[in-house]
């Protein structure tokens, strides 16, 4: 039987953190994975990541510790094989996050080598969360206290929405499922009935691409 890991993508603001933790609690399979991240003097510590210095996560990238690492507002970040090894040992489903299409693809990457080396067979579910940017922009502005730091989570999340143009504009689907998270509740139901009943199709593309050429336009005017 395959053993199962959730990648949740999605823009700043989509919901990632919100929807990992109600699904944990609606039902204990679901783990949110803790990812390690570089931190400052004067960062903010969340106990959500293993927090690291600067030259603790470089020391682990020479080493190969990480499946996929990647550096964002400032910072690095990075899934650890151990960290991700422990999880499936004990049949948990790990619930990561990875933003960028570009991060995902090296995750995926490597996946194939983690797999081999420790005679794992995976089914990968990658699961896009989006809203409106107009929605997000809002909810970002709302939550951070820090003018510099929203400032570059906008940014980020106009970043995340141009690669998903860029995405449509060549055809490529490289989400399982696509879910407008406007209530988390409907999505993480969403996503325990989908991870259960094995589907193969690819769905939410309709609805998600039909956005995209919105604001695509809308950029253009």
């Amino acid at each position: 039987m395959d053993k199962k890991v959730v990648i949740l993508s999605g823009m700043p603001a989509s919901g990632k953190d919100t929807v990992s933790d109600m699904i944990y609690e609606m039902d204990k399979r679901f783990v949110p994975f803790k990812k390690h991240r570089s931190v400052g003097e004067f960062d903010k510590i969340k106990d959500t990541y293993y927090n690291i210095s600067h030259d603790e996560f470089e020391v682990k990238i020479t080493n190969g510790d990480f499946i996929q690492y990647h550096q964002r507002y400032g910072r690095y970040y990075g899934i650890s094989e151990e960290v991700l090894l422990s999880y499936l040992e004990k049949d948990e489903i790990p619930i990561i996050h990875i933003g960028r299409i570009e991060n995902y693809m090296a995750f995926l990457g490597n996946i194939v080598a983690f797999q081999k080396k420790h005679n794992l067979s995976l089914e990968v579910i990658h699961i896009q969360l989006w809203e409106t940017a107009e929605t997000l922009r809002a909810r970002i502005i709302n939550r951070e206290k820090n003018d510099e730091e929203a400032a570059k989570r906008i940014v980020a999340m106009e970043q995340e929405f141009d690669d998903n143009i860029e995405l449509m504009h060549k055809g490529k689907k490289p989400y399982t499922l696509i879910l407008k998270n406007s209530d988390a509740n409907e999505t993480c139901s969403a996503i325990i009935k989908y991870v259960d009943h094995e589907p193969h199709e690819i769905l939410g593309y309709e609805e998600f691409w039909g956005y995209l050429k919105k604001l695509e336009k809308k950029k253009i005017e």
